[in-house]
């Protein structure tokens, strides 16, 4: 079975005529993944690939759209998870790499640690070939004109190939206006993603309440006692009794997709085998 499940972002999508556009765009992503599974590649070659499409859009927190800190910089984060060993790639605070979803798989695949901030990340990233991006790259006009807005979020996928790899990726520029030096949940195993040989998950919304319930995690608690969708229903119970704001979506090793969010909406898309077209909406 192969399977690929995307996201992009949860939350109130205040510019209603990017709705339709964003759904196109996950719609891609999803296509791209499933593509790359179909011509043989691994779930995380699906994955990251999945996720750069979103990263590479401006329309999405994430890559070139990332949000300004206070101090009006990007401070991206992404983390990726091999759910058979286990592995992690995490990074956070940075701040030139075009593609931060490619240098926490490098990070996963080629470093001792789990995680790797800042300056170190990206030193470490140009030993492998990771492409960095001038400054200026991130500074769209859209960006410029929601400075004190809120239309995006995290982006994320999570794929399955034949060989039953489960792969979680996800990658963020944060929140918009944050204190310098913020690092939310999506590069926080647990929190803003996890993966294992029976599911994968991963997050999007407030990181600060994501990671109160450890939300993509959260799910192992009720799953596979419940049905995966049934899991992620109780787990986003636990997130609205404290109160917290979010989405998730997740993946089994049988191609079993499901998703939820208490938030006005989340971008989602998501084909297997045996579908013709993605289902894709917010």
């Amino acid at each position: 079975m192969k399977a690929i499940i995307v996201h992009g972002g949860a939350g109130d999508a205040k510019k209603l005529n990017e709705i339709s556009v964003r759904v196109q765009v996950v719609k891609e992503a999803s296509l791209e993944g499933y593509g790359v599974l179909k011509d043989g590649g691994s779930a995380t070659d699906a994955a990251v690939a999945a996720v750069k499409i979103l990263e590479d859009n401006p329309l999405f927190d994430a890559g070139k759209g990332s949000y300004l800190n206070e101090e009006g910089e990007v401070e991206m984060d992404a983390a990726v998870m091999n759910g058979n060993n286990l592995s992690i790639g995490a990074i956070a605070g940075i701040h030139k790499v075009k593609n931060p979803v490619e240098l926490a798989r490098v990070v996963m695949e080629k470093s001792p640690h789990n995680f790797l901030i800042g300056r170190g990340a990206e030193e470490f990233g140009k030993q492998f070939g990771i492409e960095f991006a001038p400054l200026h790259y991130f500074f769209t006009e859209r960006l410029i004109q929601i400075w004190e807005g809120r239309y995006g979020d995290t982006v994320g996928a999570i794929a399955l190939d034949e060989s039953g790899l489960i792969t979680a990726a996800v990658s963020t520029g944060g929140t918009q206006n944050k204190h310098v030096g913020r690092v939310g949940d999506s590069p926080l195993v647990g929190s803003g993603f996890y993966a294992n040989d029976s599911f994968g998950a991963v997050s999007t919304g407030i990181g600060e309440d994501i990671m109160k319930v450890v939300l993509s995690f959260r799910i192992s608690l009720y799953f596979p006692t419940h049905s995966l969708e049934e899991s992620v229903k109780k787990s986003i119970d636990d997130l609205t009794k404290v109160n917290g704001k979010a989405g998730v979506i997740a993946l089994d090793k049988n191609g079993n997709f499901a998703y939820g969010y208490n938030t006005k909406g989340m971008f989602r898309a998501y084909i297997k085998d045996g579908m013709l077209v993605p289902e894709a909406t917010y």
